[in-house]
């Protein structure tokens, strides 16, 4: 499957370029605890799992690409159910070339993929990517794809706020990704925030995903990821 994105002006163009990250750079990897948030959360917890664990891990890639990739699992559950985004990103040309989210849920599998055609389209994953390199000072206008389709949204910072981790508390700049509202476009339902530390790597110590009514909020873990942290690569290659 291909996509190709609505055209976009000089001006968005411009503002995509600086989302960009830069060539190169080492691997991360960022644990994270995650559970359910705000009232339905609490009711869905009733009949699925209610936590859980999270890992974001960006790797460079031959060729200068990067990949990075969002996964979501649960210890909960007796099987090996997990929500995963993905993408992989040419930095040197400013672009997402394929973004992927698939999911094993109570035994059905459920994969979508895409190969990007344009500037300017971006996913979850990148999303985070592009907010860590480039946080926006004001309003900025952005194409997100997800699950399958591609939504005008806007990036919105939030200004600093205390967040607890480890037990202490923290100053974090916050940003928040929502839907845009466009004339013969559809509006992205879904929702995405962000707290960066304010440290050389704006080390992203909360994520908060939304997607269908359901609500996952990420906090960072101290710890480093163990050995026995469930990846499953392969899926969406």
């Amino acid at each position: 499957m291909r996509v190709r994105s609505p055209r976009l002006g000089p001006g968005l163009a411009v503002v995509l370029a600086l989302f960009a990250p830069a060539t190169g750079g080492a691997a991360e990897s960022f644990s994270y605890s995650w559970k359910l948030d705000g009232f339905l959360g609490a009711i869905a917890s009733l009949f699925v799992p209610s936590h859980g664990e999270g890992l974001l891990t960006i790797d460079p890639q031959a060729g200068g690409l990067v990949r990075s990739e969002l996964l979501v699992t649960s210890r909960q559950t007796r099987s090996e159910e997990f929500f995963r985004y993905g993408a992989e990103w040419d930095p040197e040309s400013h672009r997402t070339l394929r973004a992927w989210s698939d999911q094993l849920w109570r035994g059905e599998k459920k994969t979508k993929q895409v190969e990007i055609e344009n500037l300017g389209v971006i996913d979850v994953v990148s999303g985070i990517l592009a907010i860590r390199q480039e946080p926006p000072t004001a309003p900025r206008r952005l194409e997100i794809w997800s699950d399958g389709r591609l939504y005008p949204v806007l990036v919105v910072p939030h200004g600093t706020e205390p967040r607890e981790l480890a037990g202490r508390t923290i100053d974090a700049r916050r940003y928040a990704v929502r839907g845009l509202a466009i004339p013969g476009r559809k509006l992205w339902k879904g929702e995405l925030e962000l707290w960066l530390a304010d440290d050389a790597q704006t080390t992203p110590i909360e994520i908060l995903v939304s997607r269908r009514g359901a609500r996952v909020r990420l906090v960072l873990d101290p710890a480093p990821a163990g050995p026995d942290t469930v990846v499953k690569k392969g899926d969406a290659e």
